[in-house]
């Protein structure tokens, strides 16, 4: 134990007479630090952190493929397909039109619960003044109950707010809480 003292005496000293490479090789040390710490806080809040809802290993998205470039596409990617075209690779994912959602929520006897999101979408917020613009997801009356996201303030969308003639209704989020 002695000796470890004495060698850790004997470092601090020539660090003290070597300030410049002091200096760089502390510099060096908190820039490598500073830069794992950013990489795996970014890791863990994409990779290893699970999403803020109930249940979250047993989320299961449906999505359909099409082999072809349809003949009537063109680019979109909201609540429509999304597609790519590399010379004469094509491909492509969409969701479902609202009539197969609701096929599929009014026969869906394997799952607890059926939402339906489409999104990002740039929505126009006005009111008393000026009109503003803002991201937001359309989604399903049921969206909230399905992933098991309480509101913090007020209620979230409900089911009956998606019926025809139903007054319209937002609810926003701050840090995966429906507010």
């Amino acid at each position: 134990m002695q000796t470890l003292w004495q060698d850790i005496r004997f470092g601090l000293r020539m660090l003290a007479k070597n300030p410049g490479f002091t200096a760089v090789a502390i510099a060096t040390l908190a820039l490598g630090i500073g830069a794992n710490t950013a990489i795996f806080s970014l890791l863990n809040a994409v990779m290893l952190q699970s999403i803020p809802v109930r249940n979250p290993q047993q989320l299961v998205v449906l999505r359909w493929s099409a082999r072809t470039h349809p003949q009537n596409a063109g680019s979109s990617s909201f609540g429509d397909c999304q597609w790519t075209k590399w010379t004469d690779k094509v491909s492509g994912s969409c969701s479902f039109s609202y009539p197969v959602f609701k096929e599929i929520r009014d026969h869906a006897e394997v799952f607890s619960g059926v939402a339906a999101f489409a999104g990002p979408a740039q929505l126009d917020l006005s009111g008393n003044g000026t009109a503003s613009i803002a991201r937001g997801e359309m989604v399903s009356g049921d969206y909230f109950q399905t992933l098991g996201v309480p509101a913090a303030l007020g209620r979230t969308i409900e089911p009956m707010d998606e019926r025809p003639g139903a007054e319209g209704d937002a609810s926003r989020s701050h840090g995966g809480i429906a507010v």
